[in-house]
């Protein structure tokens, strides 16, 4: 019986004490039994984006939103605000813009330029707001290792890009810089 309590009493201050992991390994996890082939679609995509909104406190989650203040007009594909703490008044203190690509294994001119018209777009046109890469944490390893896709990532999250990785248990990883995918990551 006292094996049982020590070994308790371990597990419970592990749980307790949040600890780092390695981003590679992190990600190995979030996508443990899980094949090429086995890609999430848009719709489970958004659903984790919304999950992921909830339990980061964002509001009024809104889908197919239109954007149309700058020089292209877009719909994004779902969008959310986050309230001002600090002022206590209706001001938003972040609005997130998602664009959901389930798959990034490759380079794909044509859908890295229209991401990154977007990004200067909504830089350029709307206050508060910051555009959010959404897709499947498969694509993780391509996004770091695939050095065209790694540098079209880097420069947009150096201009304000943020990537959301979702698996299918929608687990999420949530990263505002680059360099920070490479860090350790608090669990």
């Amino acid at each position: 019986m006292k094996n049982i309590l020590e070994y308790g009493t371990h597990v419970l201050w592990e749980l307790s004490h949040p600890r780092m992991l390695n981003a590679r390994t992190y990600f190995a996890r979030m996508n443990n039994n899980r094949t090429h082939d086995s890609w999430l679609t848009e719709h489970h995509l958004l659903k984790g984006a919304e999950e992921f909104f909830g339990l980061n406190e964002y509001s009024n989650i809104e889908y197919d939103k239109e954007f149309d203040k700058g020089s292209c007009s877009f719909s994004s594909a779902i969008s959310a605000y986050k309230k001002a703490e600090e002022t206590g008044n209706d001001e938003f203190d972040q609005i997130l813009v998602g664009v959901v690509r389930p798959k990034i294994n490759n380079y794909d001119l044509q859908f890295f330029g229209y991401l990154e018209s977007i990004l200067y777009d909504v830089m350029d046109n709307y206050e508060y707001t910051k555009l959010m890469l959404i897709t499947d944490s498969l694509s993780y390893l391509p996004i770091m290792n695939r050095d065209d896709v790694s540098v079209a990532i880097e420069n947009m999250m150096k201009d304000g890009l943020n990537v959301l990785f979702l698996n299918h248990r929608f687990s999420y990883a949530f990263f505002e810089r680059f360099g920070d995918m490479t860090k350790p990551i608090l669990v």
